[in-house]
């Protein structure tokens, strides 16, 4: 009986994320048609995005089709979690690479996978999309830099990937403080 519980409150979250990324793939896609108008980004970097956000509609889609059947089970759910903190350290890694890496300020979209994992409920789950997280940053800003090197110093760069990464752990910390289940007293 109480592992139905778990698997409602677990199922009632993932609904939860997985109807809030709708709107957050709507978002992006409004804040992508304003800055195309706007001539702001590249029309190769335009289309690539359009190609991203169009393949994470369909595979959140997807998700939310497999979280929606009645006899689904807690390791389908967990599977699902993971398939969604994947998809949303994609589209900030991208966001942050096509946005001049360092000097992105698309690193605020790191904190979604880490609103996904918290709907687990369990520490390992969070530090690890945490770690997932800082190490997807550091590859994008760090592959930015390499390969655009004049745009930036290097200390610039250990200092806002340091920075940002020690700022994901803690906003992953502050998560489970949150979230972690609590014992009755």
């Amino acid at each position: 009986m109480p592992q139905k519980k778990v698997n409602q409150k677990l199922k009632a979250n993932l609904s939860l994320m997985l109807n809030i990324h709708f709107l957050y793939i709507i978002a992006l896609v409004i804040q992508l048609i304003a800055f195309d108008a706007g001539n702001l980004i590249e029309p190769i970097v335009v289309f690539r995005r359009w190609i991203l956000l169009v393949s994470s509609l369909v595979v959140i889609i997807f998700l939310w089709f497999i979280s929606r059947k009645s006899n689904v089970s807690q390791a389908i759910l967990r599977r699902v979690i993971i398939a969604l903190i994947v998809v949303d350290v994609s589209i900030a890694s991208f966001y942050v690479y096509t946005q001049r890496g360092m000097a992105s300020k698309a690193v605020f979209l790191y904190i979604v996978p880490l609103l996904v994992a918290a709907c687990m409920q369990r520490k390992i789950a969070l530090f690890s999309a945490s770690v997932l997280c800082v190490a997807a940053y550091l590859i994008a800003a760090i592959g930015y830099f390499k390969l655009n090197f004049n745009e930036g110093y290097k200390i610039e760069l250990y200092g806002e990937a340091g920075f940002y990464s020690a700022m994901l752990l803690l906003i992953a910390l502050a998560l489970w403080i949150l979230v972690r289940p609590q014992k009755n007293t």
